[in-house]
């Protein structure tokens, strides 16, 4: 049997070993019990965080004249500011979207063969900053310099938006024949498809030819089935 002095020693020894512990957990949540530490988007932390992000692909881009892949970075990076919504927040300078423009041109002078993708750069973030003649000129440049996704994807967005579907379909079998991937035909094709307007591909595809509606259709079964398969996986995951 333990006698009360038993007691009282191992009372006080546990209350030593809980007055060691106790600090050391309340000092590893005091990070994250700090309010306004976030940094998700929308944050000014994130907007800081992007801002610095593009002055630092601005400085390579200024450092290397000419050079393609600091263009075109410093141009995503410009354009990232519209996107996420940083410039609705913050002051930035306009000068910007000039500065990486000039940044392109001079790129598209010493490198012509990379014509079409710096072009589609320019599109993508005239766009964002709502320079919209200008960037659908640059796009259109894009495309008939070589017809590529990464410019033909908003080129058909603001025909659709506009509801230009003459322009649209024009975009459609200029693009289709020059897209050498089956992903990229689907992309192409089901964009297409969107911006007609219609509800069956016989319908809006009907420019594209026997041949591509078919492989249209059967494509869309496959990734409607690979869908189907992930969401009943899912659903029986969350159910054990």
């Amino acid at each position: 049997m333990m006698t009360r002095r038993h007691l009282r020693r191992i009372g006080l020894v546990t209350l030593a070993i809980l007055g060691l512990a106790l600090p050391a957990c309340s000092h590893k949540a005091k990070p994250d019990a700090t309010p306004g530490q976030a940094a998700g988007p929308g944050t000014p932390a994130n907007d800081q965080r992007i801002v610095d992000l593009m002055e630092k692909m601005r400085a390579r881009a200024l450092q290397a004249p000419g050079r393609t892949v600091e263009a075109s970075d410093f141009a995503y990076n410009v354009t990232q500011l519209y996107t996420q919504g940083v410039t609705k927040r913050r002051q930035i300078s306009p000068g910007l979207v000039d500065e990486a423009v000039k940044c392109l041109d001079e790129a598209r002078t010493a490198n012509p063969d990379n014509s079409a993708d710096l072009l589609a750069r320019k599109g993508e973030m005239l766009l964002a900053a709502e320079r919209t003649d200008a960037g659908v000129g640059a796009l259109r440049g894009s495309i008939a310099d070589r017809p590529n996704v990464r410019a033909f994807k908003p080129l058909i967005k603001h025909y659709q938006a506009g509801k230009l579907a003459t322009d649209a379909e024009g975009l459609c079998k200029r693009a289709l024949p020059a897209m050498k991937s089956e992903e990229n035909r689907y992309i192409v094709l089901d964009e297409c498809l969107k911006a007609s307007g219609a509800a069956k591909p016989e319908d809006g595809l009907k420019w594209a030819g026997a041949k591509e509606l078919s492989f249209y259709k059967a494509r869309k079964r496959e990734l409607e089935a690979r869908i189907s398969a992930a969401a009943k996986v899912k659903e029986a995951a969350d159910k054990k």
